[in-house]
């Protein structure tokens, strides 16, 4: 009886083995190859390019984190209002700051009382309008100044418009109630400005080299899923699907820009994740992609919620959704 009993097990466990080495085989066999070698080739052509700039990038934030006091902002803000939007603007020049780090910096602004118009424009346009992003932009295009003009013109208008709509009808009562200065609502390397205050020289170079590290591997994490899922659409998704949702004007802005949303890519290499897709979706969707995604995405909403009023972020987020939507979709009818 024992020996049967054996027997009997030792049959079953050959059947599962025969299973599961013939599902195996037929699954190995089903694979094409030939789109894992694209995937792979797509994925590593966008992280290596990337890689360069986004390394700037965190280097060039950390520095102006431990090195650059708020407080000059404040102390350099135009009382004219059309003046302040354009300095609001054109800060990153001198100021390129990573999207991550953006809304602890604004929060700090306001509650210092900088105004509302002037702090929701330096939120949304600095990350875009600097020379780094400008650069990857045109690298990334392969040297096609179109495609940064419309960028940095689009980022523009949308940062400066959102900015007056929000400023017309929010004050310092955008902030959570009980919300102060110092805390820090999200980590992403940005660490509180007035603490690296009193470090001295040598300490602030440390520290600068920590918040840089911690910001690479933080917003490393988003570009690879970034990368990944630019390199899964553009090999799942068949070109007959594909191609018509891109050349849709409409459409394709609605789809790269929940794209953007969803991918969180930092701003310093998003443009490298839109070049991928220029074969196949148009160019106002590329811009609504490379727009959208700095000002509005899923990490900076937590952030944001965790910063201002609810209503106030889905105000700024449906502002800037409209605007950004709307002049992607002029460049498409141009």
């Amino acid at each position: 009886m024992l020996v049967a009993l054996f027997s009997s097990l030792f049959y079953r466990r050959g059947t599962a083995l025969d299973d599961l080495f013939f599902f195996t085989s037929y699954y190995l066999h089903s694979i094409d190859w030939s789109k894992l070698i694209n995937f792979k080739i797509i994925l590593f052509s966008i992280l290596i390019e990337a890689f360069p700039f986004i390394l700037l990038s965190v280097l060039l934030s950390a520095l102006i984190n431990n090195f650059v006091s708020e407080d000059i902002l404040q102390r350099f803000t135009p009382k004219n209002k059309l003046l302040g939007l354009f300095l609001a603007s054109g800060i990153g020049i001198f100021f390129p700051v990573c999207d991550c780090g953006m809304v602890p910096i604004v929060r700090r602004l306001i509650a210092k009382g900088v105004p509302l118009y002037f702090a929701v424009t330096f939120m949304l346009a600095v990350p875009i309008i600097n020379p780094v992003v400008g650069a990857a932009t045109g690298f990334a295009f392969n040297g096609n100044s179109t495609v940064v003009i419309y960028r940095l013109a689009a980022a523009f208008f949308t940062a400066c418009l959102t900015g007056i709509l929000l400023g017309s009808f929010w004050g310092r009562n955008a902030l959570r109630q009980g919300d102060h200065a110092s805390d820090n609502p999200g980590h992403c390397g940005c660490h509180s400005l007035p603490a690296s205050r009193r470090l001295s020289i040598t300490g602030k170079l440390i520290q600068t080299l920590r918040d840089a590290g911690d910001e690479f591997f933080e917003m490393g994490k988003y570009l690879l899923l970034g990368a990944m899922l630019s390199a899964l659409f553009q090999i799942l998704l068949p070109r007959e699907v594909l191609l018509p949702l891109g050349s849709h004007p409409l459409f394709s802005i609605a789809f790269m820009m929940l794209f953007a949303f969803g991918s969180s890519v930092c701003s310093s290499a998003d443009a490298f994740i839109a070049a991928s897709f220029s074969n196949s979706f148009s160019l106002g969707s590329l811009i609504a992609f490379m727009v959208f995604g700095p000002m509005i995405d899923a990490k900076n909403l937590l952030m944001l919620l965790h910063a201002f009023r609810p209503r106030f972020v889905v105000t700024l987020t449906a502002v800037a959704a409209v605007l950004c939507a709307g002049l992607s979709y002029l460049i498409n009818i141009l």
